[in-house]
């Protein structure tokens, strides 16, 4: 039976003056807080009282420069202190003024850490971790890869002790790579690594880890590490590996060095290991040499594996009434154990079961004076929520109303618009694309070819216009243009036309209603010039005082009445819903205004149409 020894895991306490570059100052003062800053560091393991000496003097000096980032620096390194003389209301204290100020981020990560390593030696061991993971979010914002190592491998060494292993391993693997400028700290994590690597099994990288750890060790002629080194190698190889030699190798060497260390508990872990090693190798005389060594100071577990270690070795030399009397030891040690376990449990039950009563009963009150309170709250409040709602209510009740009315409108006239604006004559959409096709046939390409870009130009300026306001002049225009080609290839060109903008229009800029012209334009063709010689269609653009006119004229024979004007206006386009367009129009469009104006004799007819700018 053997026992894995793992390394007391060290946490890190950052120390500001170990890191952080500060741009160089000609200021002999600033040169000397930071010299004083350095012979604190080195004095802090080695004469405390000489490093708290240079800090409350550089802490001084800072002050009467009024430099925030060196003050700042001066409290980390003398917090780090305190943490170490356990003094932690001092040390929080200043780190608490560190956070009030606007600092570097590397110092602000490093102030976060050692508020961490107070929580960690206190025991809070969440709030430790939640500050760290603070640390980190700042340091690795800041790119300091130096100050991240002690946050990253606190995080870790915090949860291998709590045995979260998977996490502890990703924190140290990343803080491995960044540690190649301290080898003491690549030590440590190669240790911890090391120990969390054979408990998950990894024995591959197990070994890889514990030979570097080793080669560091040696380097640095530290003992403490080489004897755990070793004490886990001896017990890998005796367990995992089934190399006894080995086993039995890394073992003596652990003892040498526990010995000079005088380590007296850990070194009965290691002759335990030792002893098994043996009782594997069948060696039993040696096994219990070794056994009977670890059993001075053993107590608890590591006794009883001592026990059936001895049982089973003198067993192995049939020695059957010794045999019998460590197997006696073992179970009367086991129940001691066994009962010890129960009442700890049962104590632990126990109070456990007290705290959750007095929590619940703190809670039942809690609850009760909220309950209590909320009551007073809702009766005082109650009638003016209500009132406020009722008011509300009658407010939006109003105004819903109202804009449910207008809305009604608007679609009605929206809807009435795109009708008219998608309704072209299909009579003359047909006979168009009829004409079109004749040209083809008489493989007329240059006619079908120019009609055909015309009838594009008209369909795909309705799609893209119809649904918006207004359209500039050179648009309309263009509509124009493209409807009366086709018209006159309908007609066999038994009409003219011409389109003509003033100087005073700007064809880009100036605007008036959507496709509001083309039905006038259509009226003329269809009515205006019916069975007249050489009828002739003139659309004039122009302006004057800031007002857009549009003309349409025609050379036919006119209305004879306002009755018959009505009727001959073509039916897909009434007057009546061009002038509801307008009228919405002189509603929702701000500065606009719009009219239509219609004279007629026997020598043609005009219509008028007026906009101020759109």
């Amino acid at each position: 039976m053997r026992i894995f020894y793992t390394i007391v895991i060290v946490i890190g306490i950052c120390i500001s003056s170990s890191y952080g570059v500060f741009a160089q100052s000609t200021s002999n003062d600033t040169k000397e807080i930071e010299q004083d800053l350095l012979l604190s560091k080195e004095f802090l393991h080695k004469n405390i009282d000489s490093s708290l000496f240079y800090i409350d003097k550089a802490l001084l000096l800072s002050k009467s420069i009024s430099n925030d980032t060196l003050l700042a620096k001066s409290h980390l390194q003398k917090s780090s202190i305190l943490i170490f003389k356990k003094e932690f209301s001092k040390a929080d204290s200043l780190l608490q003024n560190n956070l009030e100020k606007v600092l570097p981020k590397h110092i602000e990560g490093q102030t976060w850490h050692n508020l961490g390593t107070i929580q960690y030696y206190k025991q809070d061991f969440e709030k430790a971790l939640n500050l760290y993971l603070k640390a980190v979010e700042i340091l690795e914002n800041a790119g300091n890869r130096k100050l991240l190592v002690n946050s990253y491998t606190n995080i870790g060494s915090i949860n291998a002790s709590l045995k979260y292993y998977d996490k502890a391993v990703n924190y140290l693997e990343k803080a491995l790579p960044l540690s190649d400028f301290n080898e003491s700290i690549r030590l440590q994590i190669l240790v911890n690594l090391s120990s969390i690597y054979y408990n998950q099994k990894l024995f591959k990288k197990y070994l890889k880890s514990a030979s570097k750890a080793e080669q560091l060790a040696k380097k640095h002629d530290s003992k403490r590490v080489l004897s755990v080194i070793y004490s886990n190698l001896s017990n890998y190889y005796a367990e995992e590996g089934a190399e006894y030699n080995k086993a039995i190798l890394y073992g003596k060497k652990a003892i040498k060095f526990k010995k000079e260390l005088n380590s007296l508990y850990t070194i009965g872990l290691t002759y335990n290991n030792l002893g098994y090693s043996y009782l594997k190798k069948e060696e039993y005389r040696n096994a219990i040499i070794y056994l009977d060594s670890a059993l001075p100071g053993a107590k608890g577990l590591l006794k009883s594996y001592i026990y059936n270690n001895l049982k089973d070795s003198h067993i192995g030399l049939k020695d059957y009434k010794k045999a019998m009397h460590y197997a006696d030891l073992k179970d009367i040690l086991k129940d001691s154990i066994t009962n010890a376990q129960q009442k700890e449990k049962v104590a632990e039950l126990t109070e456990k079961f007290e705290s959750e009563k007095k929590q619940q009963q703190i809670d039942i009150l809690d609850t009760k004076n909220e309950l209590q309170a909320l009551t007073i709250s809702q009766q005082k409040y109650l009638l003016m929520v209500l009132f406020a709602f009722g008011l509300l209510f009658i407010i939006l009740g109003y105004f819903g109303f109202k804009n449910y009315k207008t809305k009604q409108q608007l679609d009605t006239v929206l809807l009435q618009q795109k009708v008219r604006k998608m309704q072209l004559n299909p009579h003359f959409l047909f006979n168009a694309l009829q004409s079109i096709q004749n040209f083809i046939y008489q493989n007329d390409k240059e006619k079908s070819s120019s009609y055909l870009a015309s009838y594009s130009k008209l369909i795909r300026m309705i799609l893209e216009k119809s649904n918006d306001d207004f359209i500039s002049i050179e648009d309309d225009k263009l509509a124009l243009e493209a409807y009366l080609n086709l018209q006159q290839l309908t007609y066999n060109d038994s009409f003219s036309y011409t389109i003509d903008v003033e100087e005073t229009v700007d064809e880009d800029f100036d605007r008036l209603p959507s496709l509001i012209t083309q039905p006038f334009v259509e009226n003329a063709v269809l009515h205006g010039i019916k069975n007249i010689n050489e009828g002739c269609i003139r659309v004039k653009y122009f302006k004057k005082n800031n007002t857009l006119f549009v003309s349409i004229t025609d050379n036919g024979k006119g209305f004879g009445d306002e009755k018959e004007n009505s009727k001959k206006l073509h039916k897909s386009m009434s007057m009546g819903i061009i002038k509801e367009q307008l009228k919405n129009l002189n509603k929702t469009s701000k500065n606009f205004n719009g009219n239509i104006a219609i004279s007629s004799s026997t020598t043609g007819t005009e219509v008028l149409l007026s906009f101020t700018a759109a």
